[in-house]
């Protein structure tokens, strides 16, 4: 990338000026605008008009071909009962949305945070929190290719009714 510019960057492609919008950089938006300035990327062509004076390019697109390819792999190997590490990425009233591979995100419903009962998640698990997750659900979602994983967090820890067990009998105090 040779330069940042207004609304974008330019691009120097086989000795030729080209145009990378600045949302056609990168998956997320970048934290510094000026972070790709000077890096090599590979990029496609999307536009390209007037024998070669307009060229649009975006890394977006290659970016989200290898990202697709790299949750098919991960999506053939999660199965019900998996445990995985993962970050909470948004808390709603309803429970918490875990990413669990790069793209791919589940929801711990708030009956699932904690074995005590919760009225808001937010008040035990909060928005950047890294998190143990059990899957407990993979389920065909109703839009194109969409999947549905439930997770859980307080079966990471197992029931702590199992360890008193033994100790609670009937009429003993």
């Amino acid at each position: 990338m040779k330069g940042q510019i207004k609304g974008g960057y330019q691009v120097e492609i086989a000795e030729r000026r080209a145009f990378c919008p600045v949302s056609q950089v990168d998956l997320r938006p970048a934290d510094s605008p000026d972070q790709h300035v000077g890096k090599s990327y590979l990029f496609l062509i999307t536009q390209f008009e007037e024998g070669g004076r307009n060229i649009v390019v975006s890394r977006r697109e290659l970016l989200k071909r290898e990202q697709q390819k790299a949750i098919s792999k991960f999506m053939e190997g999660l199965a019900v009962g998996v445990e995985l590490g993962g970050k909470v990425t948004r808390v709603m009233p309803y429970g918490a949305f875990v990413e669990i591979f790069p793209g791919v995100e589940g929801l711990v419903h708030i009956s699932e945070v904690s074995w005590s009962r919760v009225e808001k998640p937010d008040e035990v698990i909060h928005m950047g929190d890294p998190v143990r997750v059990k899957v407990l659900a993979i389920e065909k979602g109703q839009k194109r290719n969409a999947v549905k994983i439930s997770l859980s967090v307080k079966q990471i820890t197992g029931d702590p009714w199992s360890k008193w067990k033994g100790d609670f009998r009937s009429g003993k105090r």
